[in-house]
């Protein structure tokens, strides 16, 4: 049994087909299915089942992989470990981030983070919250940024921000006129929502008091983008509610943002980490270099109404 077999292994139980889980390790097909079956001859069981659709991991199969993943997350702790030894600040960071947070947020401190760690190879996926976490707990990732917290008792977070909640408002609307807005204002069956699965969504739900549509709209339209949310309130359509960070580049000039009286409400955004996870430096860069490229009123302290996103 080797290292290399155990990363076999686990590429092919994460992409169930054996072409995309040998081109993820950089080896041929027939390489990685031999040394899986040498594997299998070895332990002496069938570790997948071959089916038309692809594969899936017989039962020990199952029980053999999650072993695999907690062998090789020890073999790279150990690796970074002698790199936190020796002061350097290098290698893979695999980083996952919300997609309510990645556009706002990953251009404010990504190329300072690469340009003053050039030995630091920084991989950044999208995703929604359930993929991280699991993500995290399989070492696929090093690293979240999510909206916290997450009760989850395998994973550690440091909080970074609590970016309020601000309200987006089309001039025609009643709430225009209003220097700032209360909850009780809002009613969601006349807001711009994000599509389910979105953390955010959730969020603006939880901070409306949810009554009866006394005119509801003749159509319903859910995106998965604050961009597109935005531009339908620019077209003189309702309101909708956006997190601070869309707004930056506007907030002190447009008259159609609106701030909620305090306490504000806010979301809480952290950095999480496997209890595992070893590369302190390198965490500690990371929410350095974030905290450097935001502003300062957004920074961590406790003074907004967190809201829960479930």
């Amino acid at each position: 049994m080797t290292l290399q077999q155990l990363e076999y292994l686990v590429s092919l139980e994460t992409h169930r087909q054996f072409v995309l889980a040998a081109d993820k390790c950089f080896v041929t097909q027939p390489t990685l299915s031999m040394q899986v079956q040498k594997l299998e001859d070895e332990l002496g069981v069938l570790l997948f089942h071959r089916t038309k659709g692809g594969i899936e991991p017989t039962p020990v199969g199952a029980k053999v992989v999650q072993q695999a993943r907690e062998v090789l997350r020890a073999v790279k702790q150990l690796r970074e470990a002698v790199q936190m030894e020796k002061g350097e600040l290098v290698g893979e960071l695999r980083l996952g981030i919300i997609p309510t947070l990645a556009p706002y947020l990953v251009p404010l401190f990504l190329l300072e983070l690469v340009e003053q760690h050039p030995q630091l190879r920084v991989q950044v996926e999208e995703l929604q919250t359930e993929h991280i976490v699991q993500r995290l707990k399989d070492n696929r990732l090093d690293v979240g940024l999510l909206v916290t917290p997450l009760d989850d008792r395998a994973l550690q977070e440091i909080p970074l921000l609590e970016e309020p909640f601000l309200a987006y408002v089309a001039e025609g609307h009643p709430l225009y006129q209003r220097p700032d807005i209360q909850p009780e204002d809002l009613q969601d069956h006349e807001m711009w929502l994000l599509q389910q699965g979105h953390c955010f969504r959730h969020q603006v739900l939880n901070i409306c008091t949810p009554r009866p549509a006394a005119d509801p709209r003749p159509f319903t339209y859910e995106s998965g983008s604050i961009e597109t949310l935005k531009h339908l309130v620019r077209q003189n359509r309702g309101y909708t509610l956006v997190p601070e960070l869309s707004v930056l580049d506007e907030i002190d000039h447009n008259p159609m943002i609106k701030r909620f009286a305090a306490p504000e409400p806010v979301r809480e955004v952290s950095l999480v980490v496997h209890h595992s996870f070893v590369r302190r430096p390198l965490l500690t860069t990371l929410r350095d270099t974030v905290l450097r490229r935001t502003p300062e009123r957004l920074h961590a302290r406790g003074a907004g109404k967190k809201i829960r996103w479930k």
